[in-house]
């Protein structure tokens, strides 16, 4: 089985800044390179490789690393205002310049919890390190980190020197100054293959990560998740609702964050994304498709927000509506290469002249914090510096104040 243990001895203990520490393990790398040569789940399924690994292979995809922090920073702490911030770091690529960011911005230093999203783990493109457990290191932060995929290939133009990974785990994590004193992995409804991908091949699914923190006021569930984008909004809107299903159980108090892949596109196929965009393109027209990025409730999106109001969830005061959360920049040598992977080289050059009046650069609202029992107080989204001309995620984090006293 896969190996959550404790890392309790002394010594290990007298190296770490936890008082408490869980660590994920497996013996899983000597098989990469025979797994991605596999080409399908169905495969998979019936070869005698998945049948040696599979009961380490299945916890592995559940597990959660949780940790104490013998020394938790206290110097910001309110006990009657609670500052949450969400982030899609993308991947932690960026760890040096993302820490900076959470020290020093006069805003991201004030955070009490994170929510992060795209988190690694032993990814050989984020310089194999335990993103999660360095963060929480470096803010003085308790930590959980939630396993949703064992990555066996890369997006385009992450690891292009191929470099080996070490555990190649993917998921989320949630980061508190306040006791984390419970966490569940929650399983969201799988819509796509992504064994059978060409590019980011992976075994495993999304998976949603909740932590109930203990406030001096009570308990809160928070929640992280990262919705899929190769998907409809209506496939979007069924994994919202498995996740609210499964935390409005957990008591009054719930806040949801995260990227919710709100692009008002229905990517979950070749066909049906061209379909979209021809109805787009003849029923709104350009320019009103692109504006209507900063509104997805009101454009495609509403799935999503249906969802909300049947689970008594709001998202009115929990976001700052006048800011942008991700912008696509058409310009960028990643997006140009996804968008010729989904559109092909013709469509994108013409996307590229097409966006010329907003230079290439058009702003859209991705991530969202949704809630329950709670009274937000203040929300934005805050503009991280870029170091050395690269950004340190292509996501803006979010935060929102939560009235707790």
């Amino acid at each position: 089985m896969a190996d959550v243990a404790p890392a309790s001895s002394e010594s290990s203990l007298l190296a770490s800044p936890f008082s408490s520490l869980t660590t994920l393990s497996h013996s899983l790398q000597p098989h990469y390179a025979a797994l991605r040569l596999i080409p399908s789940r169905r495969k998979l399924s019936k070869s005698p490789l998945y049948a040696q690994m599979e009961a380490e292979l299945v916890p592995l995809l559940s597990a959660v690393e949780q940790a104490t922090h013998a020394q938790p920073s206290s110097s910001q702490l309110a006990h009657d205002r609670l500052r949450v911030v969400a982030w899609n770091i993308q991947r932690g690529r960026r760890l040096d310049a993302l820490t900076h960011a959470l020290k020093n911005d006069p805003t991201l230093r004030d955070a009490d919890v994170l929510l992060l999203s795209e988190v690694d783990c032993g990814m050989a493109r984020s310089g194999n390190r335990n993103v999660s457990r360095e963060l929480a290191t470096a803010l003085r932060m308790h930590y959980a980190f939630g396993v949703s995929y064992l990555v066996l290939g890369d997006d385009v133009l992450e690891n292009e020197s191929g470099e080996a990974n070490t555990l190649a785990l993917a998921g989320s994590a949630v980061l508190s100054r306040w006791p984390i004193v419970s966490t569940k992995s929650l399983d969201l409804p799988e819509l796509k293959d992504k064994f059978s991908s060409k590019s980011e091949k992976r075994l495993g699914k999304k998976r949603a990560l909740a932590a109930k923190l203990a406030l001096p006021s009570g308990d809160l569930w928070v929640s992280t998740c990262h919705l899929d984008s190769n998907a409809s909004p209506i496939q979007r809107g069924q994994q919202l609702a498995s996740l609210l299903r499964d935390v409005s159980t957990d008591g009054t108090r719930q806040l949801v964050g995260g990227d919710f892949n709100t692009t008002t596109y229905d990517s979950s196929g070749t066909g049906a994304l061209v379909a979209d965009l021809l109805h787009k393109f003849f029923t709104k027209g350009f320019d009103a498709t692109v504006n209507g990025y900063m509104t997805p409730e009101f454009s495609y999106e509403q799935p999503i927000f249906e969802v909300l109001s049947s689970y008594g969830f709001l998202h009115e005061g929990f976001n700052d509506r006048s800011q942008g959360t991700c912008f696509y920049d058409v310009e960028s040598p990643y997006e140009e290469a996804k968008l010729r992977q989904k559109v092909g080289s013709l469509a994108t050059r013409w996307l590229q002249r097409r966006l010329r009046p907003w230079n290439g650069c058009v702003p859209a609202r991705l991530d969202w914090f949704v809630g329950k029992g709670l009274q937000p107080i203040a929300a934005g989204v805050v503009h991280v510096p870029r170091k050395d001309g690269i950004p340190a995620s292509d996501h803006r984090p979010i935060f929102v104040d939560l009235q707790t006293g």
